[in-house]
């Protein structure tokens, strides 16, 4: 069964063709192409699955040159779920921003119409990072979407926005050069940029584990793991809703993927046990700090930042439970998996929830919102069913993914991360019931008739909710199918799943 040679390539070319379109069309074109640009987008997504289901795993060279001296694109397991879920997002901030971002009454042009080519393009870089396979392939993706976000984060047009898209800037530029100069000296050793080329020829010494540890730093900065996370509370809380979402729901989840590819091919090999430690160390940290940072907020995209913050040092945990040859490997690998994307789509559920809000009620701050529970019912409910998921809730797939990583915690003896994990749920309820004891109080007048605030039409309150609601049940609906995601995943997988944890070695 031969692929065809555009099978790869069409995820990547056909948003960044829709973010050339989109500066083409007047401003009242842009909605309606935007929303049928994400659908023809996510379709591509249909044939790699059918592929990979038929025939496994699969390396294309666009322009027919092979590694080294071409780019290797490859689709796994891991990659193509990954690809569905990028899709589902797609589609969901798609159709949310179109009722988001309305076309100006008189058709000119307005600083919303720029969010389109930006987000267009932006999703074609992400999914060009899912299939990529070379190391500086890898570093021009990642800055061509950093520059891209300083751009969604400027849509804003606030001075708090401008502050924040130039620290993203900063972090962006910082990183880049800091990975590209570890990608430098990597090269230097093994002569190949190719990540399974270079697996085989990797070797302890010093230039190699230097380089290996600037790329390290390098995702780690874009990950916003702690203590490096200080560029994203402001870029994800003053940004405006649709822009958030794809910050926090797609973007830092990117940065966690390539650097678990990395450490796969060979970086796992290579580290003391210093390295897995430190990076367990620093997620547990990430979770305590952000949930208590979270705590202490005043403004929903606030709590919601910082609770990015905490979610995302779960997902480094997985370094620290999966080093060397520890057992449950398999498990804890799949459950980082799981929580990286229902992390992802209750994030982006959630801040189109609190964009809804502030959009009928004039700002995002808690007092403001106080009784919104019975002026915004579904919002408020989209709020609460993301939340279930964020807490680590039966019957989420974060609960799932938190529980695989729990029992590996248990398997291995690491009682400290287990302490972590539970801990980080009880703050998650903090935080959270925080926020739904103030949106559930009794109703009084809606700050935004107030303020003069317009209402939201029947119509932009429906396509800005029913995207949200979508995307806050899609964490729940892979516990019917939970069997499914994980068969994916074992498809070329990186991890040997004969280490998975057995129901009789459970503790």
């Amino acid at each position: 069964m031969i692929a065809h040679p555009w099978l790869l390539t069409l995820p990547i070319i056909l948003p960044l063709a829709f973010g050339v379109l989109m500066l083409l069309f007047p401003s009242d074109w842009l909605p309606r192409a935007g929303r049928h640009g994400a659908m023809f987008c996510a379709a591509t997504i249909v044939p790699c699955t059918q592929w990979i289901w038929q025939a496994g795993p699969i390396h294309q060279s666009p322009g027919g040159w092979v590694a080294p001296l071409g780019i290797d694109l490859y689709l796994d397991g891991m990659a193509c779920l990954f690809l569905i879920f990028s899709a589902i997002m797609g589609l969901g901030i798609s159709f949310y921003a179109a009722a988001y971002y309305p076309p100006s009454p008189d058709g000119s042009r307005t600083r919303n119409d720029l969010f389109w080519p930006l987000w267009f393009v932006t999703w074609g870089g992400i999914n060009s990072l899912f299939l990529s396979q070379d190391l500086f392939n890898i570093y021009v993706t990642l800055e061509l979407i950093s520059i891209s976000g300083v751009g969604l984060i400027l849509i804003a047009g606030t001075p708090g926005a401008t502050r924040a898209a130039l620290q993203y800037q900063m972090q962006a530029l910082i990183a880049g050069l800091v990975y590209l100069l570890g990608v430098g000296m990597v090269y230097n050793v093994v002569g190949t940029l190719d990540l399974q080329l270079m697996s085989d020829q990797l070797e302890p010494g010093p230039m190699i584990n230097l380089g290996m540890a600037l790329m390290t730093a390098g995702l780690l900065i874009k990950a916003a793991l702690f203590p490096l996370h200080f560029w994203l509370p402001k870029a994800h809380a003053d940004a405006t809703a649709p822009v958030s979402a794809v910050l926090s729901g797609l973007v830092v989840t990117v940065a966690f993927v390539m650097l678990t590819r990395i450490w796969f091919a060979g970086l796992h090999r290579l580290a003391p046990f210093l390295l897995p430690g430190l990076l367990g160390g620093l997620g547990a940290a990430g979770i305590v700090w952000g949930g208590v940072l979270a705590l202490r907020q005043h403004r929903l995209k606030r709590v919601l930042a910082y609770s990015t913050v905490s979610q995302i040092g779960y997902l480094f945990l997985v370094f620290a439970l999966t080093f060397h040859d520890a057992p449950g490997q398999g498990l804890v690998w799949t459950g980082a998996v799981y929580l990286a994307i229902s992390h992802g789509l209750a994030k982006g559920a959630a801040f189109m929830a609190a964009g809804y809000l502030q959009k009928a009620e004039g700002s995002d701050r808690l007092l403001t919102l106080k009784g919104s529970a019975r002026r915004h019912p579904v919002a408020v409910m989209v709020l609460a069913v993301a939340s279930i998921n964020l807490m680590g809730l039966p019957p989420s797939t974060g609960f799932i993914g938190k529980w695989m990583m729990l029992k590996a915690s248990f398997y291995t003896q690491q009682w400290g991360l287990a302490v972590v994990m539970l801990g980080g749920g009880l703050l998650a309820a903090a935080y959270l019931f925080r926020v739904f004891e103030l949106l559930l109080q009794p109703s009084g007048p809606s700050r935004g008739e107030e303020a003069g605030i317009l209402p939201l039409t029947r119509s932009q309150s429906i396509w800005m909710l029913a995207p949200a609601m979508l995307l806050a049940l899609a964490t729940l609906v892979p516990v019917l199918f939970i069997t499914l995601p994980e068969a994916l995943l074992r498809i070329g997988a990186p991890i040997p799943f004969t280490t998975f944890i057995s129901p009789g070695g459970t503790p």
